[in-house]
């Protein structure tokens, strides 16, 4: 009892007097007759109100703390890039997307990081939507962030937290297990799940544009679109010199059938934005 009033919020005496309220409202109405009936279910129907009511502040009071923890904790990881230098470079990058015919998107990006410092306890990466995405599906976007499998060991889960900044750019930040000393390196696989990421491509309203880019060079990465079954779409390479880049790109159909478009480079500089550019046919 004493720890329930020291720690309990002012809404916790009002949700426990609805509580029997309600309790008692019910009881009642089960064992009355007529006008004490009656006020029974009145009694009952009004607590149900009250409650319903607490729990939506509630919802409203904790989401907001839940905002703020982030905003923080994104804010002091920012710090520690920007004043502690928290650096890592991509060794390798492999981003695979699968897309739904009614525009929904499964990816997964396998990923590998250096430290660049002298101990590395995190890595962040972002992603967008390109078009005028809706706020709504925020809440139905998923994400599984796990060690990659090598030879039956790795694939535990890892902690991450993510953030929507103002231009529509999801960002994650991906607390690592153990620090990474200077020159160490980690293996990352990161599934999602977005709603109607692609709704407008598979609609045939326009083109959609899968690009990425990185703060270091980067030795090896790779772009895979894969379409529905049935779909046809052209495509461009973006972000890439014919005459000066070593990359490949390809479209070929997959063992179940599936259209896929692979980009794939080596040696890719520095903050060049590279990808394709798809649009159905």
């Amino acid at each position: 009892m004493r720890d329930y009033v020291v720690y309990t919020p002012i809404l916790g005496p009002v949700e426990g007097g609805a509580a029997l309220a309600l309790v008692g409202g019910c009881a009642v109405a089960f064992t009355g007759q007529g006008l004490v009936r009656t006020a029974g279910l009145a009694s009952a129907a009004t607590a149900i109100a009250v409650l319903f009511a607490m729990l939506v502040v509630n919802r409203v009071v904790w989401r907001g703390r839940d905002v703020l923890e982030r905003r923080l904790l994104l804010e002091y990881c920012d710090r520690l890039e920007k004043v502690h230098g928290q650096k890592w470079s991509v060794k390798s990058w492999v981003q695979e997307v699968d897309i739904q015919p009614n525009g929904d998107v499964r990816q997964r990006i396998s990923f590998t990081v250096v430290a660049l410092c002298e101990v590395l306890y995190f890595c962040t990466f972002h992603d967008r939507v390109n078009w005028n995405w809706p706020r709504r599906h925020r809440r139905r976007v998923q994400a599984h962030v796990r060690s990659v499998e090598v030879r039956g060991e790795g694939g535990t889960r890892y902690d991450f937290t993510t953030s929507w900044q103002d231009n529509g750019v999801l960002k994650m930040i991906v607390h690592l297990h153990e620090r990474v000393p200077r020159g160490g390196e980690v293996s990352l696989s990161v599934d999602m799940f977005w709603p109607a990421k692609c709704l407008p491509l598979m609609r045939g309203d326009r083109a959609d544009e899968f690009l990425t880019s990185f703060a270091e060079p980067v030795p090896f990465a790779r772009y895979v679109i894969r379409l529905p079954v049935g779909e046809r779409a052209s495509f461009d390479k973006i972000g890439m010199l014919t005459e000066q880049d070593d990359y490949s790109l390809n479209r070929e159909l997959n063992e179940v059938g599936q259209p896929e478009t692979t980009l794939t480079v080596r040696n890719l500089p520095a903050y060049r934005k590279f990808g394709v550019r798809l649009d159905l046919a």
